[in-house]
């Protein structure tokens, strides 16, 4: 039985423009794709399209192409930026990012895990970087569906001054995912921080 090839030996194939390690690729993983970006759009068409300029965009960039593991987060990214402009544009409203979120803590696939990580991890530095009323107001509010009540009396501080705390920290929060190398996380970060 041939042994599969991996990805970095299908991303060395394809910079020297072998159709048919392009097609291994496809075929490997257009469904986890498909999943993940159905789940962020609700569209099917949309989904298609994503996904057809997506793989469109490997193989234009097939000469510069490496892969030290997995060609899986090359793709989610551009598949991301895609959904950022569709997004942008207003051709797409994320009705499925609910779903997505709610699942993170059950998550199944290492590609939706690797996500999950990257949104908290950002988070997290963001956070490292605000004042500390701040971080501890959000922590207490966000993580530990604390009261702004219960939280301006642990900290002795006025309701309005935790409310002020917890609104400046989800704007700072938005605005430094929305400029990170990860924007998407952007439109999906009100969530997980239980936003409405």
């Amino acid at each position: 039985m041939k042994e599969e090839r991996s990805d970095r030996e299908l991303a060395k194939e394809i910079r020297s423009g072998s159709e048919n390690a392009f097609e291994t690729v496809f075929s490997r993983y257009w469904k986890p794709l498909y999943a993940f970006v159905f789940r962020l759009i609700n569209d099917e068409d949309l989904t298609k399209d994503i996904l057809q300029n997506t793989f469109l965009e490997i193989w234009k960039r097939k000469e510069s192409l490496f892969a030290t593991d997995s060609l899986m987060p090359l793709l989610v990214k551009i598949a991301k930026n895609e959904v950022i402009t569709l997004f942008r544009r207003d051709k797409v409203r994320l009705a499925g990012d609910e779903i997505l979120i709610r699942n993170l803590q059950q998550i199944a696939s290492a590609e939706e895990h690797l996500i999950a990580t990257e949104l908290q991890g950002e988070i997290d530095r963001e956070l490292t970087k605000m004042p500390l009323n701040m971080r501890q107001c959000f922590h207490l509010s966000k993580y530990e569906n604390r009261s702004v009540k219960e939280i301006a009396a642990e900290l002795m501080l006025s309701e309005q001054t935790v409310k002020n705390n917890i609104s400046e920290a989800l704007k700072r929060l938005k605005l430094a995912l929305l400029v990170s190398n990860s924007g998407y996380l952007a439109l999906v970060v009100p969530l997980v921080i239980n936003l409405t």
